[in-house]
Parts: structure tokens; sequence; C-alpha cells
């Protein structure tokens, strides 16, 4: 759970973070514009990027709870204990299987109230999924509390610019 590498994780996992929470402002504004989910306008709309940054992380570390520390954790043993095997490719599998089959099903809710398209399917994996394997990378290499700074992080560059928009 704690970093690693100390002050070097929480280091490399918040400038990862910021760096992605930029990525998907520049990328809503840009490539994604035109279906950036209602949900997401309403909020930026009714309230200031430090009253979101606060209320994204409260998800974030429930997220993280959820996502990292039960379903990463749970996945990587099961399927060490099924197949008998260790090392990379075994979190790998753990790190995408939670990225992009637990988090749809933890997030149900606002997967419902999206407006499906092929450009929708490759916002979801491109900013959410992708955002997923961060973290997860970041658990996985440097710990839990370098996967939940790392998200965190995201929201305190992300939101900011989301009002910039």
């Amino acid at each position: 759970m704690l970093p690693r590498h100390g002050a070097r994780s929480l280091a490399l996992a918040a400038g990862a973070g910021l760096t992605f929470g930029a990525w998907m402002a520049l990328a809503d504004a840009t490539l994604f514009s035109t279906i950036v989910p209602q949900v997401q306008r309403d909020m930026v709309a009714e309230a200031g990027p430090l009253a979101r940054i606060a209320w994204f992380a409260r998800g974030a570390l429930i997220d993280e709870l959820q996502l990292r520390l039960v379903a990463l954790t749970g996945i990587t043993w099961s399927v060490m204990a099924l197949t008998g095997r260790r090392g990379p490719a075994v979190h790998w599998l753990a790190i995408l299987l939670t990225a992009f089959v637990a988090y749809p099903l933890v997030a149900r809710g606002y997967f419902t109230g999206l407006e499906w398209s092929a450009l929708t399917v490759i916002r979801e994996l491109s900013l959410h999924g992708a955002a997923g394997v961060l973290w997860g990378w970041l658990c996985w290499r440097h710990g839990w509390l370098a996967g939940l700074t790392g998200h965190i992080a995201a929201h305190a560059s992300l939101q900011p610019l989301l009002s910039m928009g």
C-alpha cells in the first residue's frame, strides 16, 4: 500500500496524474467535444473547480479502494491461483481486467447515462480505460497510495482546465 520508493513514487504518481488530467481536458475540448456527457457539462456549469476537485477526490478514494485494493488484488491472486503463474503478465492481465471490466461494472450508473456511439466508445477507452491502466500500473509498481495520488492529481489538473472550455 505504501509508496515503494517513498517520495519518488508519490512525485511520479502526481506528475503522471497531472499530465493525464491535462490530456483528458485537451481531448474533451478537441477530439471529443461533440460527445462530452451532459452530466459533465452540468457539473462544470454548476460547481467551481475546487468543489469539483473535492468531490472527485472522494470518488477517487472510493474507486481506488474498490478497483485497485479489492478488484486488482483479487484478480491478481485469482489468476495466480488458477494458473500457478506469477510475474508481469499476471499483473498486466489483472490491470487490464480491472480497467476494462471491473470499472464499467462499478461505474454502470455513469455508463447507462451516456449516449453511445463509436466515438463514445473511443472516448471511454482512451480516457477512463487508459486512466484505469495508469492507476493500476502505479498501484502495482509504486504502491496503492501512488495510484490514489495519481488519480487525485488527475482531477487537480482536469477540473480547472474543464472550466476554461
